[in-house]
């Protein structure tokens, strides 16, 4: 199976066990400037505590799918659940591994895929709904949820398409439909909650971070480029400009202003309903 080398990037830049967005309490108090990569790991603690506070109390086997490197499992674990993780990503398969030697069940596969002899309370889906395909997802996770059990999905949602090229449109499910598959595969909403807002930070400090330092750091490379190599500076820039302008149109990803233009940011739990 492939590995996402933008989820590895960002675990290793990041140093964190969390791979998903931060969430903060209260958005309008932060300084960008104060930012520090603590402050992103203590975001990210915060997400995995506002999304745990939806499990239900009757719940004790959770399946972790898209499990990333761990930290929503080992955060779960030391909560007192019972958890088995499940990634196709090959990366994340060798950081589980090694995280917990073998004492926690890791499946390699897709979870359309998936084909298990257990039903679970509940499974979890941070930040990987997105990836699963709507109707097989739903199909499957009724397949192995105990009868009353739970889905607790955390992820970005398309609520606005206007038929733009904007980035935000793809890679991400659109909200209605993922609603109607859910109702129509035996799936009914006990909770909802709306994070746009407490995690748009992360976008925030990203933009920041790349208007701050990187982009004056390749300007002056273009610069001393263009006035020490002038000749190759304009073969290479011509060979790659229109890379560059596609590169520059997936950078409206970390605009918050454009994200909450056609996304909402939210948490679901859905109940299998008795058939």
């Amino acid at each position: 199976m492939p590995v996402d080398n933008v989820l590895k990037l960002y675990s290793k830049t990041i140093e964190s066990k969390f791979l998903h967005y931060g969430f903060w309490n209260d958005p309008r108090k932060i300084k960008l400037e104060d930012f520090s990569l603590n402050e992103i790991k203590n975001a990210q603690k915060r997400y995995i505590q506002n999304l745990t506070s939806y499990i239900p109390n009757e719940v004790k086997l959770i399946l972790d799918v898209g499990c990333g490197i761990g930290g929503n499992a080992l955060f779960l674990i030391n909560q007192g659940y019972n958890v088995e993780t499940l990634s196709p990503d090959d990366y994340q398969k060798m950081v589980i591994e090694d995280t917990f030697n073998g004492s926690v069940p890791f499946y390699h596969t897709k979870f359309e895929s998936f084909n298990s002899n257990k039903q679970y309370d509940l499974i979890l889906q941070s930040e990987s709904a997105c990836y699963i395909k709507i109707n097989k997802g739903f199909k499957k996770a009724f397949e192995i949820i105990k009868p009353g059990g739970y889905l607790l999905a955390s992820d970005y949602f398309v609520y606005n398409d206007d038929n733009s090229e904007s980035p935000h449109l793809k890679a991400s499910h659109k909200l209605d439909n993922y609603l109607s598959s859910a109702a129509k595969n035996g799936f009914e909403v006990i909770s909802k909650f709306d994070q746009t807002e407490h995690t748009m930070p992360t976008l925030d400090y990203a933009k920041y971070f790349l208007d701050r330092f990187i982009n004056p750091i390749l300007e002056y490379g273009k610069y001393s480029a263009s006035k020490n190599f002038p000749k190759l500076f304009y073969l290479v820039n011509k060979s790659i400009a229109n890379k560059i302008e596609a590169k520059k149109r997936q950078l409206e990803l970390i605009d918050s202003i454009e994200f909450k233009r056609y996304r909402k940011y939210m948490i679901y739990l859905f109940k299998k309903k008795h058939v």
